[in-house]
Order: C-alpha cells, then structure tokens, then sequence
C-alpha cells in the first residue's frame, strides 16, 4: 500500500483525480508533494492512454460520444491508476530529508 512520505497517511483517489500530472501527486492531508518513480508511472501511463486512444478511435462519432465513451473511459482510466499507485505497480518514492 503507498503512504504519504512526511505524513504516513494513505493516497487518497482524490489526490489522483486533482493532479494535472500524473507524475507528481500531493497528499490529500498534509499537501506534501508526492515523487512516484518515473519509470514504473510512465509505463503504466504509457499502457492507459493506448488503452484509452484505442477505445476513443473505435467509438468515434457515435451518438453521446462524450458523454458516453469519453467521460467513462477517462473516470476508469483514473481508477485504473490509481489502482496501481495502491497496489504498487507505481512506486512510489521514499521522502526526502529537509
């Protein structure tokens, strides 16, 4: 399970879902930035937006597209990162010293 480096508390989804990029995070408690390690993210991230460009090009121009395909494909595509940040896919780094 990742924790907050400075405050020990668990990475909240919100703290995913607020974040403009995916590679730097800030606890939901404290508001301390959180370092992932650029590798395991990028790959996962790299692997989601394929996931996410494949299944907006098969579904483009359909009735509701936005509502229907992008809204949901995105809402998942956060959960699914989110769910490797948790399970540890997505390392996460260790606090640094002040």
């Amino acid at each position: 399970m990742s924790k907050c480096g400075k405050c020990d508390s668990d990475i909240s989804f919100m703290s995913v879902l607020n974040t403009p990029n995916p590679f730097k995070l800030k606890c939901g408690s404290c508001k301390a930035p959180i370092a992932l390690s650029l590798v395991s993210a990028g790959i996962v991230a790299g692997i989601l937006m394929a996931l996410i460009s494949a299944i907006l090009w098969h579904f483009y121009g359909s009735e509701g597209f936005w509502i229907k395909v992008v809204l949901p494909t995105v809402l998942i595509a956060e959960g699914l990162y989110f769910a490797a940040i948790r399970t540890g896919l997505v390392k996460v780094k260790p606090a640094q010293a002040e």
